[in-house]
């Protein structure tokens, strides 16, 4: 395939997968901020408590499975599917140990709607999430088609929210829309699979469990780390500083995952051909120097204008009763560059190439970083001291894996844009501060922001572009 028609196409897949990420975080940004205002601060730490625990249990329903499977299919495609039925048999395996367990933690559950809240949502979650079918999507580049489901099951979502949800005595709603449209998108998903031609072979073979297993459980060891450098924090505020502080982290942890959502687009889209090219060290290295040139040019600006503007942004998107949360957010802001620098090197690149082994080791280095750091900071510097433990274990994965990648990936990573991008950026943020005191609309910074960003590439730094669009090229 020439460049240009590979261009145009993995162009089409990234517009897909930006259209899929920008009308999910519009969603996300209209449900977020409502659901924040009904449930209050108390009860939206609660439930971010229980999907915090409930991440953990997950992780004995679906063992890393998906996640090699994922792999499988991204490299070797038809030849994969053989499969996927024993895949399937696992999970159910799992399921039911994941369901016991489940129970069990919740009847250590002093609290009787928390305890409540995760027998419900543990359960069932630990059901409808066999159904997902998002793994073989994207590693069949069948992006169009995830994206759909992606916006269908971001819809029926706020639907549930927004109709539903009026108070904190409504919160059982939440994990009812979650499964509720996690259900239904999953058998259009499948259904359509069906319908296109995609057939698996249905034989069971316990003596391929081992080989299954081994690589999967290093992946499940690795989402083991990942869940605790993620929602580690969560419980350990809650521990330390109680159920208020835990709202207000929730909160400004949760914009800050938002926000890195735009910046994971460039790796849902290259993943799969990186797993083509993992033999390749012109391809590899071309691709990796796509995915950080854009980490860089978008990244670096979110981080500082989101510092900036959190005092305004921050009670107009959550409502005054989250005024507490703007130096929360301050603190946790870096988290849109140390996250997608970490999904890059680690949940990207060694998980292209098959490494699971690095890939373990990687998000273990992030998960003993996140969990000394949240049982030593909170208790000193309180919420702010949970925010750097959150940034902080995402950059030691990216750092980790970064050593653990191949050479010419390090090389293709240092992109010559860094630096235009931080005089940029640090620019931007003393114009927004001089704007500050002029009580502009949240909006209007946020334009006048991308208008300074954009200008001072354009004067500056636009040579720069174009020589590394036509050296990537």
């Amino acid at each position: 395939m020439s460049f240009s028609r590979s261009l145009l196409r993995y162009g089409g897949f990234a517009l897909s997968v930006t259209t899929a990420r920008v009308v999910g975080t519009l969603l996300t940004a209209a449900t977020f901020p409502f659901l924040v205002r009904r449930l209050g601060v108390d009860t939206y730490g609660l439930w971010s408590y229980v999907v915090a625990v409930c991440g953990f249990t997950g992780l004995v329903a679906n063992p890393g499975l998906t996640t090699y499977a994922a792999q499988q299919v991204a490299a070797r495609r038809e030849a994969a599917f053989e499969t996927i039925s024993d895949v399937l048999v696992l999970r159910v395996l799992a399921g039911g140990v994941a369901a016991v367990a489940v129970l069990v933690v919740a009847s250590l559950e002093a609290r009787r709607d928390v305890r409540f809240l995760l027998e419900f949502y543990g359960v069932a979650s630990v059901l409808t999430t066999g159904l997902s079918l998002d793994y073989l999507l994207s590693s069949l580049e069948l992006f169009h088609v995830q994206s759909f489901i992606s916006i269908a099951q971001q819809s029926l979502y706020a639907v549930g929210i927004f109709t539903m949800v009026r108070s904190p005595k409504d919160v059982i709603w939440v994990p009812v829309s979650i499964l509720t449209s996690g259900f239904l998108t999953s058998l259009i998903g499948w259904t359509f699979l069906w319908r296109a031609g995609f057939r698996f072979k249905f034989s069971i073979s316990p003596r391929r469990w081992g080989l299954i297993l081994v690589p999967s459980l290093h992946y499940a060891g690795s989402s083991l780390m990942s869940n605790l450098y993620h929602r580690g924090g969560h419980i350990a505020v809650r521990w330390y500083l109680g159920e208020h502080a835990l709202g207000l982290y929730a909160a400004a942890a949760r914009l800050a995952d938002v926000l890195r959502n735009f910046l994971s687009v460039t790796q849902t889209v290259l993943m799969p051909r990186m797993a083509l090219r993992a033999n390749s060290a012109g391809g590899l290295f071309r691709l990796t120097r796509i995915a950080a040139s854009v980490l860089i040019w978008f990244g670096v600006p979110l981080a500082v204008g989101g510092i900036v503007t959190a005092p305004v942004v921050i009670p107009w998107l959550l409502g005054g009763q989250f005024q507490q949360a703007v130096h929360a957010f301050q603190w946790v802001a870096l988290y849109v560059i140390t996250a997608p620098a970490a999904t890059l090197f680690a949940g990207t690149i060694l998980y292209a190439m098959g490494r699971h082994k690095a890939y373990f080791l990687s998000t273990l280095a992030g998960a003993v970083t996140a969990v000394a750091l949240n049982l030593i900071l909170p208790p000193w510097f309180g919420i702010a001291g949970a925010c750097v433990a959150f940034v902080l274990g995402e950059l030691a994965v990216a750092l980790c894996a970064s050593l653990l990648c191949p050479p010419e990936v390090r090389a293709a990573a240092r992109t010559p844009l860094l630096s235009v991008a931080v005089i940029a950026s640090l620019l931007m943020g003393a114009v927004l501060w001089a704007a500050l005191p002029k009580h502009l609309h949240p909006l209007a910074l946020v334009a006048l922001g991308c208008a300074v960003y954009a200008m001072t590439w354009a004067g500056i730094g636009r040579n720069l572009l174009k020589r590394e669009v036509e050296g990537i090229a």
